[in-house]
């Protein structure tokens, strides 16, 4: 009897709904810091992870298979072990599954240049909405918000609203904090990411992310060519906003994201005239001229 009871409640927990949104991995490479105890980078990567994978943000009750893929490399440039600093760049990648494939598009691909916080070897990383405790936490929720933000943009016109604005709460909680990380008046950095997403001047990119995945690349398996013409009219959607804001932060992070894929699907079959394609992606992403001549 009380095996069968067990096994009852394995059944229940593996097929109710989880807390956390995020499947995180974090890497943290410390190579360029001549430091002979290696442990507290180690300890730090098993926080951030944590901090990611068992925390909410949000109210929605999340299955195990819809958790979001999400890959965070920090690398360490500056460690200063008296101060308990940490300076360095952050590679945040996402990805959500295609309908009817086994494959994963990216949906962000970011390079955080500007990453400096402090972190004390097993201090815990609390998460809250009201207060934001330290630097890390900060960078960490924002990031977190912006991710589960995009994945709903995919699936949902402007579904991930919801985030972006705790995201930006976040941003406004760190305006004390005195890196460009956080500061208004940058353009690329946590600051501007956010609110040119929230921005109406840049809503185009938010409706190409849309368009782009649910007319575009889960109507694949199905139907290549109307796949295709999914992508192609989700990239003139993106277009308009070079027309007012050429090399905006918005297009640079779709492009970044989504190049070398749209390379490969315009470049097999079936066969559609890409030249008027072409001639948009070259216009708006001028940088990944060679990749679009390939098609």
């Amino acid at each position: 009897m009380l095996n069968k009871l067990i096994v009852l409640i394995v059944l229940l927990v593996s097929f109710s709904g989880i807390s956390q949104e995020l499947n995180a991995t974090v890497t943290i490479n410390s190579d360029r810091v001549q430091q002979t105890n290696k442990q507290v980078f180690t300890t730090l990567q098993n926080a951030m992870r944590d901090f990611l994978n068992n925390n909410k943000f949000t109210n929605i009750n999340v299955k195990r298979n819809e958790l979001i893929d999400c890959n965070v490399m920090l690398i360490v440039n500056e460690y200063d072990a008296n101060a308990n600093s940490f300076v360095g760049t952050m590679q945040i990648q996402t990805s959500r599954p295609v309908f009817n494939s086994g494959y994963g598009t990216t949906v962000f691909n970011f390079n955080d240049k500007n990453i400096s916080f402090n972190y004390i070897e097993f201090e815990p990383l609390v998460n809250s909405e009201n207060a934001i405790s330290s630097k890390l936490v900060g960078l960490l929720s924002f990031y977190a918000n912006m991710i589960i933000g995009m994945d709903a943009d995919t699936f949902a016109l402007n579904g991930g609203t919801a985030n972006y604005q705790k995201a930006a709460n976040v941003v406004s909680m760190m305006q004390q904090a005195s890196d460009k990380g956080w500061t208004s008046g940058e353009t690329n950095n946590r600051n501007a990411l956010v609110n040119d997403i929230l921005s109406n001047a840049f809503s185009p990119y938010r409706e190409a992310l849309y368009e782009y995945h649910i007319k575009g690349l889960d109507v694949m398996a199905d139907s290549p060519e109307q796949a295709k013409a999914g992508i192609s009219n989700a990239i003139s959607i993106l277009s308009n906003i070079h027309r007012n804001r050429p090399n905006a932060l918005t297009t640079r992070i779709f492009f970044d994201a989504k190049s070398d894929e749209i390379t490969k699907v315009f470049s097999a079959g079936p066969k559609t005239d890409n030249t008027q394609l072409i001639e948009t992606l070259t216009r708006i992403s001028p940088l990944n001229g060679a990749k679009w001549n390939r098609m």
